[in-house]
């Protein structure tokens, strides 16, 4: 039986390295924050995300560096009026119906085989489209034929330039759980913007070798699995409470708030706690609501009541933790049953100290003796990947 200390370390330890991964990915991006909150919330928890906003805003890019991150099997499309069904789901396998009479897609490298989709102007699909996409989002699982396959999608991800009016479309919608705005960059980062993007041209120019962030470390997704399985463990009761009271205000002020919604909340909730290595809830995680709009508008409003109850937005961005909680990480990275003892072990030591150092000098610069410990473990695991090394060599 395992360890319950252990298991809480090894927890805390992956929760860490998860954000650590998000952290990296929205590095590479400019004012992108909130989007990559979004996603990773969504893949914690198996929600579809909506991503609304115009095109050119690095969408494409940015999932890109999910999807490597990860290293998940990855299908994007641009949809248009005229996309057939066999352009996602697969072409009929003509051998089988020559030689077997049976008719059956392959789906082989198509979206019913992904892990993570991405599905641009998602709301230009046909209803043949719509309707396999429904399964697949809500069970899991795909027709083929007279046959019936579970699917390994864990999130898809569908943008749209606007919410659509009609009331077939919106049904499809409200499927997606999270949606998140977004828009060109603010004025004052346009000079940010054109250094991070010419990083990201300089990537995928022709004998470059990758398109992506070369910096971009692996976060398995065996680890995200036992994330997953987490969530159902963290304590909502200290905030069931005020969910309940945020519920009913928001549906007196006439925000589309269904049953459904609030209680698939919950899992956005305990993601949010989750990522921050707690398995208990607090107030600061009910922020995720200002995710979980509907209509043209209702953001305003969510956003609004959330600070008429004291629930500061969720912004995606990094939250300054406690000199003792870096102490603790600073014990379990460190310690000699951390797990670095092989080359890519050590490696990922090496760079979760880095992060860690970075987090101490910017956060804590009057704490000395932290800044100091930190930097001397820093040193004595880049030294042992020296070591080992040489004795490879």
């Amino acid at each position: 039986m395992t360890d319950p200390a252990e298991r809480a370390r090894r927890l805390r330890l992956q929760a860490r390295t998860y954000q650590a991964r998000l952290d990296d990915v929205a590095a590479g991006f400019v004012g992108r924050e909130d989007v990559v909150r979004v996603v990773g919330l969504a893949l914690l928890t198996r929600e579809h995300v909506l991503l609304v906003g115009p095109p050119g805003t690095a969408k494409t890019s940015l999932l890109d560096s999910f999807a490597e991150v990860l290293d998940v099997r990855y299908f994007p499309y641009l949809l248009t009026r005229f996309t057939e069904p066999a352009e996602l789901f697969g072409p009929m396998d003509v051998r089988a119906f020559q030689e077997e009479s049976v008719y059956r897609i392959n789906t082989t490298n198509m979206l019913p085989t992904a892990h993570l989709a991405f599905l641009d102007e998602v709301f230009q699909g046909s209803s043949a489209i719509l309707n396999s996409l429904l399964m697949l989002m809500n069970e899991r699982r795909f027709h083929n034929g007279s046959a019936t396959h579970a699917a390994d999608l864990l999130t898809l991800l569908g943008s749209t330039n606007e919410l659509p009016d009609d009331p077939v479309l919106a049904a499809f919608s409200d499927r997606f759980l999270l949606r998140v705005t977004i828009d060109y960059v603010d004025p004052d980062q346009v000079d940010e913007l054109l250094v991070s993007g010419w990083r990201r041209e300089q990537w995928s120019a022709p004998g470059a070798g990758r398109a992506t962030n070369p910096d971009l470390a692996r976060f398995p997704l065996e680890d995200l699995g036992a994330l997953q399985a987490e969530i159902g463990h963290v304590d909502l009761g200290p905030v069931r409470g005020d969910l309940a009271d945020l519920v009913r205000a928001l549906r007196r002020e006439g925000v589309a708030f269904s049953d459904r919604r609030a209680v698939k909340a919950q899992k956005l909730i305990a993601a949010s706690a989750l990522l921050d290595a707690r398995t208990q809830a607090g107030p600061q995680d009910l922020g995720v609501l200002g995710y979980l709009w509907t209509k043209p508008g209702d953001d305003t409003t969510v956003r609004r009541i959330l600070a008429e109850h004291d629930i500061a937005e969720d912004e995606g961005a990094r939250r300054t933790r406690s000199a003792a909680s870096l102490r603790l990480d600073l014990t379990e990275i460190a310690a000699p049953h951390a797990g670095a003892t092989t080359r890519e072990g050590l490696r990922e030591q090496v760079r979760r100290l880095h992060l860690l150092s970075r987090e101490a000098r910017e956060d804590h610069p009057e704490d000395a003796e932290l800044q100091d410990r930190v930097n001397e473990a820093h040193a004595a695991a880049i030294e042992a990947l020296r070591q080992l090394g040489q004795e490879v060599s």
